[in-house]
């Protein structure tokens, strides 16, 4: 979950280790690499933000608060899935008895996936950086099946960890992050018609600053300005705009700014210079560079074709 922290004056517990995380929630530790807490069992805190220093993944079982993340808050519903990466920040608000989400967290440091497939593959699972609103729902069955996953990787842990043991849990949780990116993918699909709305409205977004000429002189922003204003993450947008178009924000930029470029050179009472400008670019030869490298002809070449 992306951390948007923007008061500098705000008090914020750093939680580094899987051990001082254990503390915290008054659980007892049998390996520092790994640990799966069951918050029920733990003391409500409230009010405290807090910076995890390894990977975490919460699953929300009951109606219990409003969790925060970064200045925003979310008030859940059965069955939801929170993902962190290190060094982000998240925050429970007290709501009458409790606090802190009724259910299960796994945790697990860097260390423990180290030199491994996951470790490469990890930022793959780019709903470790999705905001607050775009926490994973799922439904019994999903729910079982994660639960299953955990009991299998509660099973494992050791005070020590020989190969074995680690080979074991890292395939789980990797086994765990797969059925999340499935789960996920379904969540894409029943959403559809928010997220061809968030996809059509970057569209016109990004045709619309190209046209106000607010671009930085090579063009375009980047996709976080438009995911700003769109209220979501970067990488949320990303995907969005992958399942609706087959493009990544950027080759969609891209496309756009190529197709008003293309517009513009079928007016022949502007020059090659006022068109550049008006997409944006400081020089005409950054225009003509970009112009090229995606239509294999400059501009001019373009439009000359035009006259043929």
């Amino acid at each position: 979950m992306e951390e948007k922290i923007k008061d500098k004056d705000i008090a914020i517990r750093n939680l580094d280790s899987v051990d001082s995380f254990n503390a915290y929630n008054e659980h007892s530790t049998l390996n520092p690499l790994l640990s799966i807490i069951d918050f029920s069992k733990s003391t409500p805190k409230c009010r405290e933000w807090m910076r995890l220093g390894f990977y975490c993944i919460m699953l929300k079982d009951i109606h219990c608060g409003d969790l925060k993340y970064g200045i925003s808050q979310y008030d859940y519903d059965a069955g939801t899935l929170l993902f962190f990466a290190p060094n982000q920040v998240y925050k429970v608000d007290k709501v009458g008895s409790m606090s802190m989400p009724q259910g299960l967290c796994l945790v697990f440091d860097e260390e423990l996936i180290r030199g491994t497939s996951l470790q490469k593959q990890i930022h793959h699972y780019s709903f470790f950086s999705y905001e607050h609103n775009e926490a994973l729902h799922v439904d019994e069955e999903e729910r079982n099946n994660v639960m299953e996953i955990l009991t299998k990787i509660s099973r494992e842990i050791k005070p020590e960890l020989d190969a074995l043991n680690k080979k074991i849990l890292v395939t789980n949780i990797e086994l765990l992050l797969d059925y999340c990116s499935r789960y996920y993918q379904r969540q894409f699909v029943n959403r559809k018609p928010m997220h061809q709305l968030i996809s059509d409205k970057f569209s016109v977004m990004v045709r619309e600053y190209i046209m106000k000429s607010k671009s930085d002189g090579y063009g375009l922003p980047k996709v976080s300005h438009f995911a700003d204003k769109l209220h979501v993450s970067t990488n949320y947008l990303g995907d969005i705009i992958k399942k609706e178009t087959h493009q990544t924000p950027i080759e969609m930029m891209h496309q756009i700014m190529i197709n008003l470029a293309k517009e513009l050179l079928h007016d022949f009472e502007k020059n090659i210079s006022e068109i550049s400008h008006q997409l944006g670019f400081t020089y005409a030869a950054h225009f003509t560079r970009f112009f090229k490298n995606k239509m294999g002809i400059s501009p001019k070449e373009y439009r000359r074709n035009l006259n043929r």
